[in-house]
């Protein structure tokens, strides 16, 4: 059935809104809407709607309709198109209309409308898989303005331009604060600027990061002003002050965003300030080879990707010299760690590991390839990194060697660091591949599935079978081991080699039949039959209970069964809303949409709305609950009169 198009933008539902930004977005909106952070409302000639809406800056953003009637957006910010701050326009333009007031026109001349003709804001530039703010060069937004404030002081004298200045720093503080600062640098006393710089950075790092965003509370640390002060103080030539500076900051930071919880904003502030102190290594008056030191030991204590930037750094073009200095100084630093006694001590290996890694790769850049492999050997036993150590043998095509070291590595880690053995069988099935063996290729994958039983190594399994020509006999066996277990290679007529000493993980002994993985190779191999039939056979052990995962079950199903569908995803929404959660009531919601389709397409309508009622009585307390379902059932966000 055609969609029926909106007319202007009081017809939009709630799940418009979803369709034209998705549900992340449309809820980011709704945040900035009742925080009142869209200002200037204002209607276009065309039926559009142009407004400000504060962001980390102002920003410009206008919203029409598209020819189905669904709204599309530009803006200012970084995002580009169809964000949460046309989001927040929309509502608050319909908030505006349901209060009865009345919106003005939008001059012709409009400040706005010129930021987006003067700079052709493109919505393709950005990519739409993220919609947080990146941040973009201020100037570029306040190009047109900077013209308007040359045009006004050109013409004014000395005189006035002080009283002018003086007028402004004691109207603004931070301009006196700025203006101070610049007369302290261009003196030469910097020591003052220096600690007011150490105990901003201990204040804002003493506070981790938090975000409720229901409750649209939380508190994010803002490094804007140290980064600009850095970069003054880097400016105006005191690139080793900013180093020390830069230090602290960088071990603060880091303890700073291990406790946070704010879906790493409080990363992206801090490493907002990474760029200007890379800068500040790169003209310090440290050596070299201390310069990637320097580096190195920033990156090695990143877990959090937030000192890229020195990444790149170390990835420009050094000097041979620098790096073979640089490996020297690595190696006594390796040697100096205490070994592990065990392969099993997590912490301790991958310190140890990353600190490798930056050896061999200064060994790379110093030309001295000949210390790569006896270390990666050395290392390997020390911490069970025989993966890297087999990379670097396949790729001197080094075979003999890399399946010794491949069966060594598979006897020590089998047992206690199973996913380091996987990946070594993987890599002797590379080596299998390039020699073209397809019945050890086939028999490898097979076992690894046995292993590990799942969709993923069927797939596999499928695709190595092929070359042979035996997969129907293949998949005939693997179904009858998820069923009954009898372990493949020991039934007539197996056409691959037998597997003697493989094991299946404990985790998949004696759970036959293993209905989870038969109803992802249903769903996979598209029978509807199978995954009912696996489905009820699972529902047995598990005396009824539905979980959220079987919404795979429910979307499999919907055309060959959409009774059970219905059936499936109303059971995990009210199991949702059982929890008494705004973030499940969502999740709920969108459930209950998937099931309302299907009713749709049944013209059971009058049903489905039975089933609704019911709910609401029964969850009334539940108001946010209530505001969720009211949001989800397709009518017009504002009610018509």
């Amino acid at each position: 059935m055609a969609k029926m198009k909106k007319d202007s933008f009081v017809d939009l539902s709630w799940d418009d809104l979803r369709e034209w930004a998705g549900s992340k977005i449309v809820s980011r909106g709704k945040s900035y809407q009742r925080q009142k952070l869209v200002s200037k409302l204002a209607v276009l000639d065309n039926g559009g709607l142009l407004a400000w809406v504060d962001g980390t800056y102002r920003y410009a953003t206008q919203v029409t309709l598209d020819k189905d009637g669904l709204p599309e957006s530009t803006c200012t910010c970084p995002y580009g198109c169809d964000c949460k701050h046309g989001v927040a326009v929309v509502l608050e333009y319909l908030e505006q209309i349901k209060k009865n007031k009345k919106i003005p026109k939008a001059a012709k001349d409009d400040e706005r409308l010129m930021l987006f003709e003067d700079y052709g804001w493109d919505d393709n530039i950005y990519d739409n898989d993220d919609d947080d703010d990146y941040y973009i060069e201020q100037s570029q937004i306040t190009k047109k303005l900077s013209a308007e404030i040359i045009t006004f002081l050109k013409d004014k004298t000395k005189a006035q331009l002080t009283e002018l200045i003086l007028e402004l720093a004691e109207k603004f503080p931070k301009i006196a604060q700025e203006l101070t600062d610049r007369k302290q640098l261009a003196s030469g006393e910097v020591k003052s600027l220096i600690n007011r710089l150490k105990k901003q950075i201990r204040e804002i790092s003493s506070e981790p990061g938090w975000q409720n965003y229901w409750e649209h509370e939380g508190y994010t640390p803002d490094y804007a002003e140290i980064r600009i002060k850095l970069e003054t103080l880097f400016k105006a030539g005191h690139a080793d002050e900013v180093l020390t500076l830069g230090k602290d900051l960088i071990e603060r930071g880091n303890r700073q965003i291990e406790e946070s919880h704010d879906d790493g904003e409080t990363a992206m502030e801090t490493e907002e300030c990474m760029p200007v102190i890379v800068k500040a290594l790169e003209q310090s008056s440290m050596s070299k080879p201390d310069k990637l030191a320097w580096a190195v030991e920033v990156v090695l204590k990143d877990d959090y990707d937030v000192f890229n930037a020195f990444d790149d750094y170390l990835g420009k073009r050094h000097a041979k010299a620098d790096w073979n200095n640089l490996a020297d100084k690595l190696l006594k630093k390796l040697n100096r760690m205490k070994s592990s006694d065990s392969q099993n001590d997590f912490h301790q290996n991958y310190a140890r590991d990353r600190l490798t890694n930056w050896i061999l790769y200064a060994l790379e850049q110093a030309g001295r390839d000949g210390e790569i492999i006896p270390l990666c050997e050395v290392e390997a036993r020390k911490t069970g990194s025989y993966t890297r150590l087999v990379k670097y043998l396949i790729a001197e095509k080094r075979y003999g060697d890399a399946e010794h070291w491949i069966q060594e590595g598979i006897d020590k880690t089998k047992k206690d660091l199973p996913g380091i053995a996987s990946d070594l069988r993987n890599r002797l099935k590379e080596i299998r591949t390039s020699q073209k063996d397809w019945i050890a290729v086939a028999t490898m994958q097979t076992e690894e599935f046995i292993r590990h039983p799942s969709t993923q190594t069927y797939t596999e399994c499928k695709k190595a079978n092929i070359k042979t020509k035996a997969w129907p006999i293949v998949q005939e066996y693997l179904l009858d081991y998820l069923e009954k277990g009898k372990l493949p290679w020991k039934q007539k007529d197996w056409p691959l080699a037998k597997s003697n000493q493989v094991v299946p993980d404990r985790l998949y002994r004696n759970t036959f039949p293993m209905t989870d993985v038969l109803i992802g190779i249903a769903i996979l191999e598209k029978q509807p039959d199978r995954v009912l039939f696996w489905y009820d056979q699972s529902q047995k052990n598990k005396r009824g209970w539905v979980g959220m995962g079987d919404d795979r079950i429910a979307t499999a199903v919907q055309d060959y069964a959409p009774e059970r569908s219905i059936e499936i995803w109303k059971t995990i929404a009210e199991g949702l809303i059982n929890q008494t959660k705004p973030r499940a009531y969502e999740q709920a919601a969108s459930y209950l949409r998937r099931a309302e389709k299907i009713m749709k397409r049944q013209k059971k309508l009058s049903d489905w709305k039975k089933y609704l009622r019911g709910l609401r009585e029964k969850h009334a307390r539940k108001r946010r609950f209530i505001e969720i379902l009211d949001q989800s059932d397709g009518k017009p966000i504002i009610s018509k009169k």
